[in-house]
């Protein structure tokens, strides 16, 4: 099953048990406990954000316990539950920051599928476009989205871009260099990865600010 596919069929089983006001923010942790999934939290040291781990018909989801961020853990909760959802067939799955931040288009690439899988669960298309509308994407908007859904302002960010037909660009800028950039297809400007960031002074409502 797709990633997508597989997300929208929880959602709609959450959404026939419980009531409108009740379905947000998402519990990926619940849910894994209904699957019968172990759930742990563990020290899994510096990189690592969160691992699934499965043997015969057993499985196991982990998060670092050094994760302090609510909206941090509920992603890494949900990416680590797309795992479950899609690839128990592998024994270890250990993902890292970057992992949970993969947005690469190639095919065979199972972290974007466990990306794709929390972004559809955690905030599905349906509700964010009714948040949103038409309007320009801003800080404001990924901050209202973000305390929404239970996640971080990064994965709010990246559902907005995809859900949005405007044309803009999303960067995650660390120590003045672009680590991760994410334009819409609509968007022409390009960077590089480890490019330097080109602006001294990002305003504070600008979209393509959105760490």
């Amino acid at each position: 099953m797709r990633p997508r596919a597989a997300a929208n069929q929880i959602t709609k089983v959450l959404r026939a048990a419980l009531p409108p006001d009740q379905w947000f923010p998402v519990d990926p942790l619940a849910i894994a406990r209904e699957f019968g999934v172990q759930v742990h939290e563990d020290d899994l040291g510096t990189g690592i954000e969160g691992a699934m781990l499965s043997s015969g018909k057993k499985s196991a989801i982990v998060i670092n316990s050094r994760i302090r961020e609510p909206g941090r853990r509920s992603f890494t909760a949900a990416h680590e539950l797309g795992h479950y959802s899609l690839h128990r067939d592998r024994p270890e799955l250990r993902c890292s920051f970057d992992d949970l931040v993969d947005t690469a288009p190639h095919p065979a690439n199972i972290e974007q599928e466990a990306n794709e899988f929390a972004m559809t669960l955690l905030m599905p298309m349906d509700d964010v476009r009714e948040q949103t509308g038409k309007g320009v994407p801003t800080i404001s908007m990924v901050k209202r989205l973000a305390a929404r859904y239970g996640t971080s302002l990064t994965a709010a960010a990246l559902r907005l871009r995809e859900s949005s037909a405007k044309s803009f660009a999303l960067a995650y800028v660390v120590s003045g260099q672009v680590r991760w950039w994410w334009p819409t297809n609509e968007f022409r400007w390009r960077m590089k990865r480890g490019q330097a960031w080109p602006f001294s002074l990002i305003p504070s409502d600008d979209p393509s600010s959105c760490d």
